[in-house]
């Protein structure tokens, strides 16, 4: 079993030195450090667990809320980045998840602290839960995804600036009847109509009341039923925002049913820009939301709070989007605008 003196030998340190890299409490982005930590994952060094948490009152262990089903690729690649970035940090992730049955397990914070988490990360819930809104305003260390919370570390995806870029480049093409079929009310979606109607203003494009449905996320079905009344409407749009990328595949398969094809008689865009859009035929045209960045920017947050108590200071973070060009967003064909 590899040990501590066999590191800082190798190392050329003190013991001392070696104990302070592996268990967080000098600088990750510190040469020394890292060089430290890489030799000891050479030589295969496994930490005690129980001596760690006794040593340094932590036990390295965070925990993840996230309470939507498992099948969404966005929120997949998002948890396999944070899972991979707080691991690369030493820690583990533990999922806390609303009991199926009421007070089983208690709050959020009781679970929290009965599993000894140093911090949270809140992914994917109600966030207008009070039992999530007590868990946030808790003295442990939280950091919210794509939700905002007064002083509490959050980390946004750009919504706004993304619908905006959709907007613009639906209007470059020509378009001028753009319709938006969006999510379920949150502050993703809010952000999400903020940016379309600011565009839609700024350039001069009239938005009819009956261009903006409210839909579902992650819902084909829902999003094919949205598309069919657009389409069958007295003026239909000749662009058509979907919730998200998954939800187009909804979109295609209506207008397929009305004999209409993207982008040669409507066009299409969606939002998260997934793997699976980029290999439809036609390759979907969408905003995409870089995950890894994420993730990356919300264990930064979070080990800084864990670990520098005494001087953090929470702020919220806006990751860009990015227009990700396809080919169901193309040029009005035989329309007049």
């Amino acid at each position: 079993m590899v040990k501590l003196k066999d590191i800082a030998l190798t190392c050329g340190v003190s013991t001392a030195t070696v104990s302070r890299a592996l268990n967080g409490r000098t600088n990750p982005d510190k040469k020394n450090t890292a060089y430290i930590r890489q030799k000891a994952k050479e030589m295969g060094y496994v930490p005690n667990a129980a001596a760690r948490t006794l040593k340094t009152s932590r036990s390295f262990n965070i925990g993840i809320l996230y309470e939507d089903r498992m099948d969404h690729e966005y929120f997949s690649l998002l948890l396999n980045e944070l899972r991979f970035g707080a691991e690369a940090q030493g820690y583990d992730l533990t999922f806390i998840r609303r009991s199926s049955h009421q007070n089983e397990e208690g709050t959020y914070c009781e679970r929290v602290r009965r599993r000894s988490l140093d911090g949270v990360i809140v992914v994917q819930t109600d966030f207008n839960s009070a039992d999530v809104m007590r868990l946030v305003a808790d003295s442990v260390p939280t950091v919210v995804i794509d939700h905002a919370y007064e002083g509490c570390d959050c980390v946004l995806n750009g919504n706004r600036a993304g619908m905006e870029a959709l907007v613009r480049a639906a209007w470059e093409r020509g378009h001028r009847k753009i319709a938006y079929i969006h999510g379920e009310d949150s502050v993703v979606t809010r952000e999400r109509l903020a940016g379309f109607y600011k565009q839609c203003a700024e350039l001069g494009a009239r938005v009819p009341a009956e261009y903006v449905r409210e839909g579902h996320f992650h819902d084909p079905a829902a999003c094919a039923k949205d598309v069919r009344a657009l389409m069958e409407a007295p003026e239909p749009p000749t662009c058509i925002l979907c919730p998200d990328d998954f939800s187009c595949l909804g979109a295609l398969s209506a207008l397929e049913e009305l004999n209409l094809r993207a982008p040669q008689d409507v066009s299409l865009a969606g939002c998260d820009g997934i793997r699976m859009g980029q290999m439809m035929h036609p390759r979907l045209t969408t905003v995409r939301q870089d995950a890894a960045a994420i993730a990356r920017q919300a264990i930064v947050q979070l080990l800084d709070a864990i670990e520098n108590p005494d001087t953090h200071r929470p702020c919220q973070t806006v990751m860009p989007a990015a227009l990700l060009p396809g080919e169901t967003l193309g040029p009005v064909h035989n329309r007049v605008e």
